[in-house]
């Protein structure tokens, strides 16, 4: 990344700031939820409202989801804030420098003119302002605590929350708990449906109340999973519809059902006295804060965390329909690559495979010889096509040189495959006769593996790209299911066309059969093995050692490859699992200038390990191809990595 872009914020309209961060996920389609401000700073206590802001922000970036804090700061609309700005507004609530700021205070805020004597710099936005601004930096996704609504005796009182105009003209999608049950909730769904909101309740058919699951109101409609979010979004969308949409997520926090009696409580005590109108609201709170104690906050912290769980995964799913051509793969015909038909800065040449995961279950230990309790997952895979997935969704668009069946399994590769922003061409694909390869794995208890079974043969009929086809590509990206013959064209035409070769290594025997001899290992510039395979490239022979000298040997391994590699200049990233990954580099073309770079892996919980070098390998590219340095695109190979480890159903994270 150029140090311009890094330092650029992005402007909507004349006041609306966006933060480099955010307006760059904005920019290559990756999905942003939005966080309003009011919550952080007064929604609750510092420095517990700090730390939710952080954790949320966590949860997010944990599904590859950006975050971005909706605010006002001394005049200014910004979208995404700054570590440190979250905390002086986390601060900025108790110490009288913020005020509550709804949509009609947006024109007040922005030409400074305030409601309050003393110096305001923060205008902390409410759900209703933090969707008009959302809406004005094009983020589609709202993740809040909960909604406002009708307040009890409303059709008298006309006391009616903002957040309820708002939904029905800014096209955005707020995921919330729901209303409080102090507020009517039947009146609000009423009021959300004349104003021709879409509500729908989150896996669940009643619409819940905030603290509690239950309201004892039907919900009007019901979404089961992220991608249903995303179809009726963008249905809306495309039909001209400019409301938002509600997803009002229940909260099963044990705390919720304490504060939910106190409520109900509250209310009686409140019609018993005769309170009636304005006056309902403050009592109800005011009673239920004596009541609960610290429950109603331990509750709250409890559901917003949940929400951002959900409203990730809702962004996920509305970038990834944004991103579809709308068409199946049985109706797509491949276009011919002619001339400059199709351009891309990475070519990707390898496999595509079927993978088949049979993994035992981890409460009982496996019995050999027999049929055991488990689970069965089916995914795609193969490690040219995991790393060109890792790189059309981080928005690269690569272009990928693989072989598929003439079957179902094959065009369903091919299809989600440029759902995920990956190329294909007529003579990029080879429909070999027969079926896609495909893969059976065995795994026990542990997850460690027994056994499988490979088919590979459609791989022997991968093509290699021309001169011609590399023509203005700067990565080309190869692993060893390809025939020996086609990766030693592959390397021959990516030096002849300027483009730097990289080598991900799919088995040991694979990666040593390919290493026997230069022709092809003196093309590469990065090589990226994990120990097992760097001494079978290395010819290096495995001796047993002390925990204090593994690392030496490694290095010295990989500086013997280097010695075979690109003379002017090489890379060997050595993935060592939990210990980390190594980085060896030469310059210069003399051994003798071999540096060695160790990057500890973080400490997580592993769900599976399948994808994660292919991931750390796509992520890599794609940071060299912002401008990054190899030990910068290292570190931001390992994050991304942890998104597939912490991934059980496929090879790589959709997260990402």
């Amino acid at each position: 990344m150029s140090p311009l872009l890094r330092n650029v914020i992005s402007t909507v309209g004349s006041k609306v700031k966006v933060l480099p961060e955010v307006a760059m996920a904005l920019n290559s389609g990756r999905p942003v939820v939005a966080l309003e401000s009011t919550i952080v700073a007064h929604g609750m206590p510092y420095p517990q409202n700090l730390e939710l802001a952080t954790e949320v922000s966590r949860i997010l970036r944990e599904r590859g989801v950006i975050p971005a804090t909706i605010a006002v700061k001394d005049g200014i609309f910004r979208a995404g804030l700054h570590p440190d700005e979250l905390e002086n507004l986390a601060k900025a609530g108790e110490e009288n420098r913020a005020i509550k700021c709804s949509t009609r205070d947006l024109p007040l805020m922005a030409s400074n003119i305030t409601r309050s004597e003393e110096t305001v710099q923060w205008g902390a936005t409410t759900v209703a302002a933090t969707m008009r601004l959302a809406h004005a930096a094009n983020i589609n996704t709202f993740v809040t605590g909960g909604t406002g609504g009708v307040h009890r005796g409303g059709e008298l009182s006309l006391d009616i929350s903002t957040d309820l105009i708002e939904l029905s003209r800014t096209p955005v999608i707020v995921v919330s708990a729901g209303v409080k049950s102090i507020l009517d909730v039947k009146r609000t769904l009423e009021v959300l449906e004349t104003f021709g909101v879409p509500v729908a309740a989150w896996q669940s058919d009643e619409f819940p109340a905030f603290f509690s699951p239950e309201s004892g109101v039907k919900a009007p409609s019901r979404f089961n999973d992220a991608m249903s979010v995303a179809r009726a979004y963008i249905s809306g969308r495309e039909l001209g519809m400019e409301s938002g949409m509600l997803v009002a997520v229940p909260n099963h926090d044990p705390a919720g059902e304490n504060v939910e009696k106190a409520i109900k409580e509250a209310l009686h005590e409140a019609e018993t006295a005769g309170i009636e109108g304005r006056d309902v609201t403050p009592f109800i709170l005011r009673t239920v804060n004596e009541k609960t104690g610290g429950d109603s906050l331990r509750s709250n912290i409890a559901l917003v965390k949940n929400n951002a769980k959900v409203g990730a995964d809702i962004a996920v799913a509305v970038s990834n329909v944004q991103s579809k051509s709308g068409t199946t793969m049985s109706s797509i015909k491949l276009p011919d690559i002619g001339g400059d038909a199709v351009t891309s800065r990475v070519v990707c040449v390898g496999g595509s495979v079927i993978d088949i995961i049979a993994k035992s279950s981890p409460t009982e230990k496996m019995i050999m010889g027999t049929s055991n309790p488990g689970k069965v997952f089916k995914s795609d895979g193969g490690v040219g096509r995991n790393v060109a997935e890792v790189l059309g969704r981080l928005g690269d668009k690569p272009l990928f040189y693989t072989s598929i069946g003439k079957d179902d399994g094959g065009e369903g590769i091919l299809s989600r495959l440029s759902d995920c922003g990956v190329l294909t061409t007529a003579e990029s694909v080879h429909f070999a006769d027969g079926v896609s390869a495909s893969y059976v794995a065995l795994l026990d208890d542990n997850s460690d593996l027994v056994g499988g079974v490979a088919d590979m043969v459609a791989n022997q009929t991968i093509p290699p790209p021309s001169v011609e086809a590399l023509s203005g590509v700067d990565f080309v990206l190869i692993d060893s299911n390809a025939p020996s013959h086609v990766m030693v064209d592959t390397a021959a035409n990516a030096v002849k066309a300027g483009a730097l070769l990289l080598f991900e290594p799919t088995s040991v025997p694979k990666a040593k059969q390919i290493c026997e001899t230069d022709s092809f290992i003196r093309h590469v510039s990065y090589a990226f093995p994990n120990e097992d395979e760097l001494f079978a490239m290395s010819n290096t022979p495995v001796v047993e050692q002390s925990a204090a000298d593994d690392f030496e040997h490694v290095k010295h391994a990989a500086s013997n490859l280097l010695g075979r590699m690109r003379s002017d200049s090489a890379h060997v990233v050595v993935t060592l699992g939990p210990r980390g990954v190594l980085l060896a580099s030469k310059v210069g073309g003399s051994q003798s200038c071999v540096e060695h770079t160790l990057f500890p892996a973080e400490v997580i919980t592993k769900v599976s390990s399948n994808g994660a070098g292919d991931t750390l390998c796509g992520a890599f590219i794609h940071a060299l191809l912002n401008g990054a340095d190899e030990k910068q695109a290292i570190r931001f190979g390992m994050k991304a990595a942890i998104l597939s480890l912490q991934y059980e159903d496929g090879a790589i994270s959709p997260y990402i």
